[in-house]
């Protein structure tokens, strides 16, 4: 896959990274990233687009001081933030550089890219523990929204037979399909869609890692895509959003930090 150019801006910032992410992903913009040194703390917002960060500066509310507009590229990017594997989940590394003789269970190599779900993001580790958790082999897997398609690799890793991974983002869609074939695994593919409209079948367990509100208006259909005693785990959901949820029927709830993963079945 080609680089592309993104646009990094940069900003100054005094308060909590923790409530100023709240308030971006209540913009449902998740392409950020923070930096502290001896300067100081720092947010980087980052699109392909000058005018989507600019429209983001207005309607952000809180205090912050712009250092810099630049441009950069998808590998710089996610070089800017993952310099060697890491470790995703309990013996699953993720790894951005396509490194040798890495001792893990099992390995996901990604193409550097811009797309939510590097691995990095604590949503994407609960809705990994998650899916470890509940996966049995040869259950047939939704992942809704899939970003970079680490959860769909996961879930493919972990035995299930079939895997469907769907995104709205077309440039996630492409990020995901490059993963899939990295990685080497059968049977999973990477679909553009607007959350269920163009999947088809039923599944043991769906997967979803996207912002509440999104989620919730999912779950209204969501019964018609799950087998008899399929589940869903669901991630992504800010503590000050997790109300909207508390009336399903709830198989377990983790928590890290201020963000929330359930198991459901409706």
């Amino acid at each position: 896959m080609a680089s592309r150019i993104f646009y990094e801006r940069v900003y100054r910032i005094e308060e909590d990274f923790e409530k100023i992410s709240e308030e971006l992903y209540d913009l449902e913009f998740s392409n950020f990233y923070s930096l502290e040194n001896d300067e100081g703390k720092f947010l980087i917002l980052v699109s392909d687009k000058p005018e989507e960060l600019k429209y983001l500066e207005e309607k952000l509310t809180f205090s912050k001081e712009f250092v810099e507009q630049r441009k950069t590229n998808s590998e710089d990017w996610i070089k800017n933030i993952i310099t060697k594997p890491f470790e995703y989940i309990k013996g699953v590394y993720v790894d951005p550089d396509h490194h040798d003789n890495i001792n893990a269970e099992h390995v996901i190599r990604i193409v550097p890219g811009l797309a939510f779900g590097t691995g990095l993001h604590v949503t994407t580790k609960l809705a990994g523990e998650m899916l470890r958790k509940y996966l049995k082999p040869g259950m047939e897997v939704l992942d809704l929204g899939c970003g970079s398609g680490i959860l769909s690799i996961l879930a493919k890793k972990l035995g299930a037979s079939k895997v469907l991974g769907v995104d709205n983002d077309k440039i996630a869609v492409e990020v995901a399909r490059e993963n899939v074939k990295l990685n080497n695994v059968e049977n999973v593919e990477i679909r553009e869609s607007n959350l269920l409209r163009n999947v088809t079948g039923k599944f043991d367990l769906i997967v979803s890692n996207i912002l509440a509100e999104i989620l919730i208006e999912a779950l209204k259909d969501i019964k018609n895509y799950l087998k008899e005693d399929g589940i869903v785990i669901l991630s992504g959901i800010i503590d000050s959003k997790l109300h909207l949820f508390e009336n399903l029927n709830v198989i377990e709830h983790r928590r890290k930090a201020e963000w929330n993963s359930l198991v459901i079945k409706p």
